[in-house]
């Protein structure tokens, strides 16, 4: 390997965000596996207890996991009972899922062990307020700037 792959990955901020995400999330994945949930059904759970009832369209936005991806995951949830599905008022075809009380417990006590788990890792880290105040501008700077390129290459081709 190269010094200048080296410094490339070494300030590369989605490889550094993605390296930090893995890092955090190991043993909290540990405690999904343990309690028999896969990570695409997490998010889901988890998007579902902040927001409430969703579209499988937005649900997979929210969860920032493909549809078809959401969609396998919400077919073993319901099989278990932690999710249901109702069909749209005015579209049949269009789904909407919502998180059940059991599927609530479970992913407030997951939410709680991920707590703990990111409290403990970064217990000598300091205040982190001000990262995740970065961290929450700099996606919405990233969103905006993904949409205007998507624009320009539209009108371009």
């Amino acid at each position: 390997m190269g010094g200048s792959d080296t410094s490339f990955l070494s300030s590369y901020l989605p490889y550094l965000l993605r390296q930090a995400d893995q890092t955090l999330s190991a043993p909290f994945y540990a405690r999904l596996t343990r309690h028999g949930i896969a990570r695409s059904e997490w998010r889901v759970l988890a998007v579902l207890r902040e927001f409430g009832e969703l579209c499988v369209a937005d649900l997979a936005a929210a969860a920032l996991s493909p549809q078809p991806t959401v969609t396998h995951a919400l077919r073993r949830l319901e099989q278990r009972e932690l999710v249901v599905r109702t069909p749209g008022t005015d579209d049949k075809r269009q789904r909407f899922v919502s998180i059940t009380p059991s599927g609530s417990r479970l992913t407030a006590a997951l939410i709680a062990e991920a707590r703990e788990l990111e409290a403990d890792a970064l217990a000598d880290a300091g205040d982190l307020s001000e990262l995740v105040a970065q961290l929450q501008a700099l996606s919405e700077t990233a969103e905006a700037g993904v949409r205007r390129h998507a624009e320009k290459t539209a009108r371009a081709g």
